[in-house]
């Protein structure tokens, strides 16, 4: 029997099984009906058109940007959807597939197609999708029920801690990792039902969420789990949907918005920068966040990074400068971080943000975490001079999923090198790779140009202007108001 047979004759028994009297009760509705009628002929037209580079011709996830992209698109044949509103192991509704078309998922390359095609033409795509369905599910078994979310309740200190409390009991961490960035024990080796590799999803980025990462969308999908992939349906282990609320709360505090920059701004200290990254002076510091890339321009393009982002801060004194990067990695490989910077800045002209060109060269500081600290002057992809590290030092590590760098030097610049000074402007590009991701020489995540700033000081007298000012407004007002009482005792 071939293994799609022996697959429609499991998921008949699933969706044909009673429900025991003692299972978990979720409150469902009726699914609403869909307003548009199915036009095969305008669904495959416009399915063609635009979905067959990554789902493939006949709807198999194999199209010829599949191998390009992280998570791999969707295979419709099987008709197993993660983002749903259905209970574990069900279909979706059809307004399921149109909320996905319309809305796209964040985190991955399905883009928001209502920004560019009518609500009609994105109902047909429902109807084209569900086609591909070659168990005959979808005629078979629609969705009949969708379950109700209700209202979210509120987020209180107490709610968040009782969620954290069920993070723990339930083993949430053994994925997800005690902090929620994906690094947890159980997380190596995870693969969805097509066989390929899957990552536990960082909680602290709840821009890459799937499904979404408002509270109401965290909670729906401990309800319903994530079809095809490790990640069940909580309802079982977690029956009280009080208790569901309660973990969708505490995992939603561990996420937070990004904060993109195109300035990143050095604090100046009194005293030595410190050389842990996790002391208090750090921790203070403005930080910023800057999208990171594929390198798809040069070759080898590299289509599917594992890093989106790199978190800066920046701290400087009177002698030296300090940047600390900080990346997110759920497993701990020979990760590499670089910062570029011109060698000498040209005004408003900046070198190719691809290791600098022949007239504008860069000079570029890396740290990997198996070989340390080096450094390179580049006129080019291919015309790179490794050069001695001079006055420039760093220090790194990994804990609890998350690389920290710290990258320091003098702020007078030597011979080929940038000085830093307050007040001024100096561009920054950095470059990142992920060793366990394949990404080495140009296969890479990179940034285009920003800018770091060295804040000057304040001076003292910017904190007694404003006292003065304040003194003299006052004594303004008691001069006044006592002249207005004494012209009143005359006119008496």
């Amino acid at each position: 029997m071939r293994s799609t047979d022996l697959l429609a004759l499991a998921l008949a028994a699933l969706f044909a099984a009673p429900l025991s009297a003692d299972a978990p009760q979720v409150p469902t509705e009726p699914v609403k009906p869909t307003p548009v009628a199915a036009d095969p002929e305008a669904g495959r037209r416009l399915y063609d058109r635009y979905c067959t580079q990554c789902h493939g011709a006949e709807g198999k996830g194999d199209g010829p940007a599949a191998e390009f992209v992280y998570p791999r698109p969707r295979d419709f044949t099987l008709a197993i959807f993660k983002v749903r509103t259905t209970l574990s192991g069900q279909l979706p509704t059809d307004q399921d597939l149109f909320h996905i078309i319309s809305e796209g998922l964040p985190g991955t390359s399905m883009p928001a197609w209502k920004k560019f095609l009518t609500e009609n033409e994105r109902w047909q795509l429902v109807h084209q999708v569900k086609a591909f369905d070659s168990l005959g599910l979808f005629n078979e078994e629609p969705a009949k029920e969708r379950v109700v979310i209700g209202a979210a309740p509120e987020v209180t200190p107490a709610l968040i801690a009782k969620g954290k409390e069920l993070y723990q009991q339930k083993k949430c961490w053994q994925c997800h990792g005690q902090y929620g960035r994906g690094d947890g024990p159980s997380a190596q080796g995870m693969k969805d039902e097509w066989g390929f590799p899957i990552r536990p999803v960082n909680f602290t980025k709840g821009w890459r969420f799937r499904g979404g990462d408002r509270i109401e969308d965290i909670y729906r999908t401990f309800t319903t789990g994530f079809n095809g992939t490790p990640m069940p349906s909580f309802v079982d282990a977690i029956p009280a949907a009080e208790d569901r609320w309660a973990l969708a709360a505490f995992v939603k505090s561990l996420s937070r918005p990004q904060k993109n920059a195109q300035v990143l701004k050095a604090g100046h200290i009194t005293g030595e920068i410190p050389a842990d990254p996790y002391a208090m002076e750090w921790e203070q510091a403005g930080f910023a966040d800057f999208p990171l890339a594929g390198q798809i321009i040069k070759e080898p393009r590299w289509f599917k990074p594992a890093h989106d982002v790199i978190t800066a801060r920046a701290l400087y004194n009177d002698k030296e400068i300090a940047l600390l990067l900080e990346w997110d990695d759920g497993t701990q490989g020979a990760d590499q971080v670089a910062l570029q910077l011109p060698v000498q800045p040209a005004g408003n002209e900046k070198p190719y943000f691809i290791l600098g060109d022949e007239r504008r060269p860069v000079d570029i500081w890396r740290w990997n975490a198996q070989t340390g600290l080096t450094r390179a002057t580049a006129s080019g992809a291919a015309r790179q001079t490794p050069r001695g590290a001079g006055n420039l030092s760093a220090q790194g590590g990994y804990r609890d999923g998350q690389y920290r760098v710290i990258l320091r030097r003098p702020l007078k610049g030597g011979e080929g090198e940038v000085a830093f000074e307050p007040g001024g402007f100096v561009p920054i590009a950095f470059q990142l790779q992920d060793g366990d991701n394949g990404e080495e020489g140009l296969k890479m995540a990179l940034s285009t140009w920003y800018y770091l700033l060295p804040q000057p000081p304040m001076p003292l007298s910017a904190w007694f202007w404003p006292l003065g000012i304040g003194f003299l407004a006052l004594g303004g007002e008691l001069w006044l108001a006592r002249r207005m009482r004494t012209s009143a005792r005359r006119a008496a």
